[in-house]
């Protein structure tokens, strides 16, 4: 007990230390006295919204909210698949400064409903189960700043925290005295630290804009203390017992997670290699909407592997996953006020072009899922 209320306390320490980030500029009265003239107001070019729009159905593109120092963003986004639907509503909370760029908080809420249907044994009569998840998702901080002659380049560095829950069980017991954590996708967490570094390029038309950029996630994870074997099916049953932290303040327990070397808790979502993403959207604009849109390619730097309960026993189900995909997405920002709350609904197809999950490969030409956002911006101060 005196261990799960540490971690809450840990939690909530570096949520207000993330919004005494975004706060600090103004100790220090960078906000710019002319907003006509600050040069925050060209980043991305003459309108294109950046932030967390990027990781949900499409990137917002839009002429978003202007007028003050401080912008609030918040997305709602569904994520409906065959046998699950994954809800997660994110706030993003970004401070603008005249030469210094732009300061962000990121926290997200996450339900995910799904079933479970592996495999059935002689001491397992469960089969088919409805599976809820939720809590708190992992807390991020990103820094952004426009560069170039018009503000037509734009960098970024995001530093994600393992703050949300990454090791919920399932309710049942799979026999054998055997209770798997939920699959990494199911958890509200990631069980890992990341750092995103990020390069956009717009181009200003007349009628609209092109929209091109990238990312690159390196992914580290702490090297847990419970397991002895270098087996990892070996080690995900001893395991199973403990509730493997994956924050710490010692960053010397940080292990990069390269393909096939991972650091964090087997059967865990902790086990995540790197991820590329190219992405390139056109945007048409109106006097009160922005219609855009837009292709992202995902390429997994390594598979992403977790362990669960299979017919020969604890830890004989190795699965992993290494997904190529193309997102297709259309994207809508509605502004009835041009400076105040402007509004974005998305539609994101994500096809799978390339599968390596054991020794197979395939690809689909429907999609994985659907992907549905709704949100809105504000700016004050």
């Amino acid at each position: 007990m005196d261990t799960l209320i540490f971690r809450r306390a840990r939690r909530v320490l570096l949520i207000g230390a993330g919004l005494a980030l975004v706060a600090l500029p103004f100790a220090f009265g960078s906000m710019p006295e002319s907003v006509g003239d600050s040069s925050w107001e060209r980043i991305a070019g003459c309108g294109a919204g950046g932030g967390g729009g990027a990781a949900g159905a499409g990137k917002w593109i839009g002429r978003g909210a202007t007028g003050g120092a401080v912008d609030l963003e918040i997305l709602s986004n569904r994520t409906i698949g065959g046998d699950y639907q994954y809800d997660a509503l994110a706030a993003n909370l970004s401070h603008k400064t005249l030469n210094a760029g732009s300061f962000s908080l990121g926290l997200s809420w996450k339900s995910n409903t799904f079933e479970i249907d592996p495999y059935k044994t002689s001491s397992d009569y469960s089969g088919t189960k409805t599976q809820v998840t939720g809590g708190f998702g992992d807390l991020s901080l990103g820094w952004s700043k426009g560069f170039g002659d018009v503000g037509q380049y734009s960098g970024s560095v995001t530093l994600s925290l393992p703050t949300g829950q990454h090791d919920i069980k399932r309710i049942f017991s799979n026999g054998d005295n055997f209770v798997p954590w939920m699959p990494p996708e199911a958890q509200p967490g990631s069980g890992h630290y990341s750092l995103t570094g990020g390069l956009e390029r717009t181009i200003d038309k007349d009628w609209g804009l092109f929209v091109l950029g990238g990312s690159y996630t390196a992914s580290f994870a702490r090297d847990i203390s419970c397991g002895s074997s270098s087996n990892p099916d070996t080690r995900l049953a001893e395991c199973q017992d403990e509730a493997p932290e994956a924050l710490t303040w010692r960053i010397w327990e940080l292990h990069h997670n390269l393909q096939y070397d991972y650091h964090g808790a087997p059967g865990t979502g902790a086990t995540q290699p790197d991820a590329a993403s190219l992405y390139a959207h056109v945007a048409y604009r109106e006097e009160t909407a922005f219609h855009s849109l837009g292709a992202t390619l995902s390429l997994p730097m390594g598979p992403s592997i977790h362990w669960d309960k299979g017919p020969s026993g604890v830890g004989s189900l190795r699965v992993a996953s290494q997904d190529v995909t193309l997102k297709l997405s259309y994207g809508l920002e509605v502004s009835l006020n041009p400076q105040n709350y402007p509004l974005f609904f998305s539609v994101g197809l994500p096809y799978r072009i390339w599968k390596f999950e054991g020794e197979g490969r395939e690809w689909s030409p429907i999609p994985t899922n659907y992907i549905l956002t709704a949100g809105f911006r504000g700016t004050f101060l």
